[in-house]
C-alpha cells in the first residue's frame, strides 16, 4: 500500500505530460511485476491510423520516444491487431504471444476527446484481478489528471489549446528540431525529416458578425469554427485559440504542398458551412515554415505578414510567407529585440 501511495504522489506532482506518462508506466512496471510497459499515442494521418511509442519501461530502463531505435515507430495500427481492437472497441484486450512466451495486455487511454492512446503491459502470466484493478486504477488516475491538464490548457469557449500553452509547445518543437549532431542524424527516423509549419487563421469580417447579430452568435461562430478545425486537421496537429477571432495551427508535413492541401481543405470547409442565422463565413490564413534558428516572435510574425497579404488581396484565401518572399511581395523581417506583442 505504501508503494502504491508513493507512486501516486510521484505521478501527481508532475505538470509535464512526458514525466506524467513516465510515472504511470514506471508505477505499473513495478506494481504488477511486468516484463515491459509501453505507452503509445494514436496518430491520425491521411493514409490511416498509426501508433507512436512515447514511453518504454523495461529491464533496460526508462526510455522516451527520442531514444528509440530508428525506424521502430510509428507503425500502422492494422499491424497490431490487439492494439486495433483496443482502440476501436475502447476495451482492454489481452493476447498470448506464444512465440515470446508472454501475455500482452492493452489498455485504452480514454479521455473526453476519445481514445488518445494505448498502454501496453507485457507480463510472463496473465494479470490477475488485483493487478488488473491496479492497472485500471492508475489509468483512471492518469486519465483524470490529463483531463485536469486539458482544462487548464484549453480555451473555455472553443476547447482548443489556449494562448498560454502556445510558447511551451513551440519551444519544445524548436528544441527538437535544433541543429542535430552526427549521432542524432544516425538515430533519426524517416518521418523526423518532416518540417513543422505554423498557420495563423483569422475570421473575415468578424466585427461585422458581432455588430449585426450580437456576441452570442459571434461566440457560436467561433465554437463551430473550432469544431471544423478538429474535423479538418489530424489528431496530432496542434490547434490554438489566441483570443478574439484569431487561431493558430501547428502541423508537421514533408512538403509545403501537403501543408497547403490541409489548410485549403479547412478553408473550403469553413466556406461551405452554413452557420446558423449568419449563413456564410470565411477565413483568411497565413503560414510559414518553422526553422531551427527561429524565435517564437519571428515565426508568428512571418505568418502574420502572410495573413495580412491574404486579407489585403480579397480575403478567404491562403498565403505562404516563403512564396511571398520569393515573389518580392513581403520583406525579410528584422530580428526582433525584446518582448513584443505577437498580435
Amino acid at each position: 500500500m505504501i508503494h502504491v501511495l508513493k507512486h501516486v504522489e510521484s505521478i501527481t506532482q508532475h505538470r509535464d505530460r512526458s514525466l506524467l506518462e513516465a510515472g504511470v508506466a514506471s508505477a505499473l512496471f513495478e506494481l504488477v511485476k511486468a516484463k515491459e510497459v509501453n505507452l503509445y499515442k494514436v496518430q491520425s494521418e491521411e493514409s490511416g491510423h498509426f501508433l507512436e511509442r512515447v514511453t518504454h519501461v523495461g529491464q533496460d530502463g526508462l526510455r522516451f520516444n527520442s531514444e528509440f531505435e530508428p525506424g521502430s515507430d510509428p507503425v500502422p495500427v492494422s499491424t497490431r491487431p490487439e492494439m486495433q481492437a483496443c482502440v476501436e472497441a475502447a476495451q482492454i484486450v489481452r493476447r498470448h504471444d506464444e512465440a515470446g512466451g508472454v501475455f500482452v495486455h492493452c489498455f485504452p487511454i480514454r479521455v473526453e476527446r476519445g481514445v488518445l492512446g494505448v498502454l501496453e503491459v507485457i507480463c510472463a502470466a496473465p494479470l490477475d484481478d488485483d493487478d488488473l484493478g491496479t492497472a485500471e486504477g492508475f489509468l483512471g488516475l492518469y486519465r483524470n489528471y490529463l483531463n485536469l491538464l486539458d482544462y487548464s490548457e484549453r480555451d473555455t469557449l472553443t476547447g482548443l489549446r489556449n494562448r498560454k500553452t502556445f510558447d511551451e509547445n513551440i519551444g519544445k518543437i524548436l528544441g527538437n528540431i535544433a541543429r542535430p549532431t552526427d549521432d542524432d542524424k544516425r538515430r533519426r527516423r524517416p518521418e523526423d525529416s518532416h518540417q513543422h509549419w505554423l498557420a495563423v487563421v483569422d475570421v473575415d469580417h468578424f466585427k461585422r458578425v458581432n455588430d449585426q447579430f450580437g456576441h452570442l452568435y459571434g461566440d457560436e461562430v467561433l465554437l463551430l469554427l473550432a469544431r471544423i478545425m478538429r474535423q479538418s486537421f489530424r489528431q496530432q496537429d496542434k490547434l490554438f485559440r489566441f483570443g478574439g477571432e484569431e487561431f493558430v495551427v501547428v502541423l508537421r508535413a514533408a512538403t509545403e504542398a501537403e501543408v497547403h492541401r490541409a489548410l485549403e481543405r479547412f478553408r473550403r470547409a469553413v466556406e461551405d458551412y452554413n452557420f446558423p442565422q449568419i449563413g456564410r463565413v470565411t477565413a483568411s490564413i497565413g503560414y510559414t515554415m518553422i526553422k531551427p534558428e527561429d524565435t517564437i516572435p519571428e515565426i508568428v510574425g512571418r505568418a502574420d505578414d502572410a495573413l495580412y497579404v491574404a486579407k489585403e488581396n480579397g480575403r478567404n484565401q491562403l498565403a505562404n510567407y516563403e512564396t511571398l518572399l520569393a515573389e518580392g511581395k513581403v520583406s525579410v523581417r528584422e530580428q526582433p529585440s525584446g518582448d513584443i506583442e505577437l498580435f
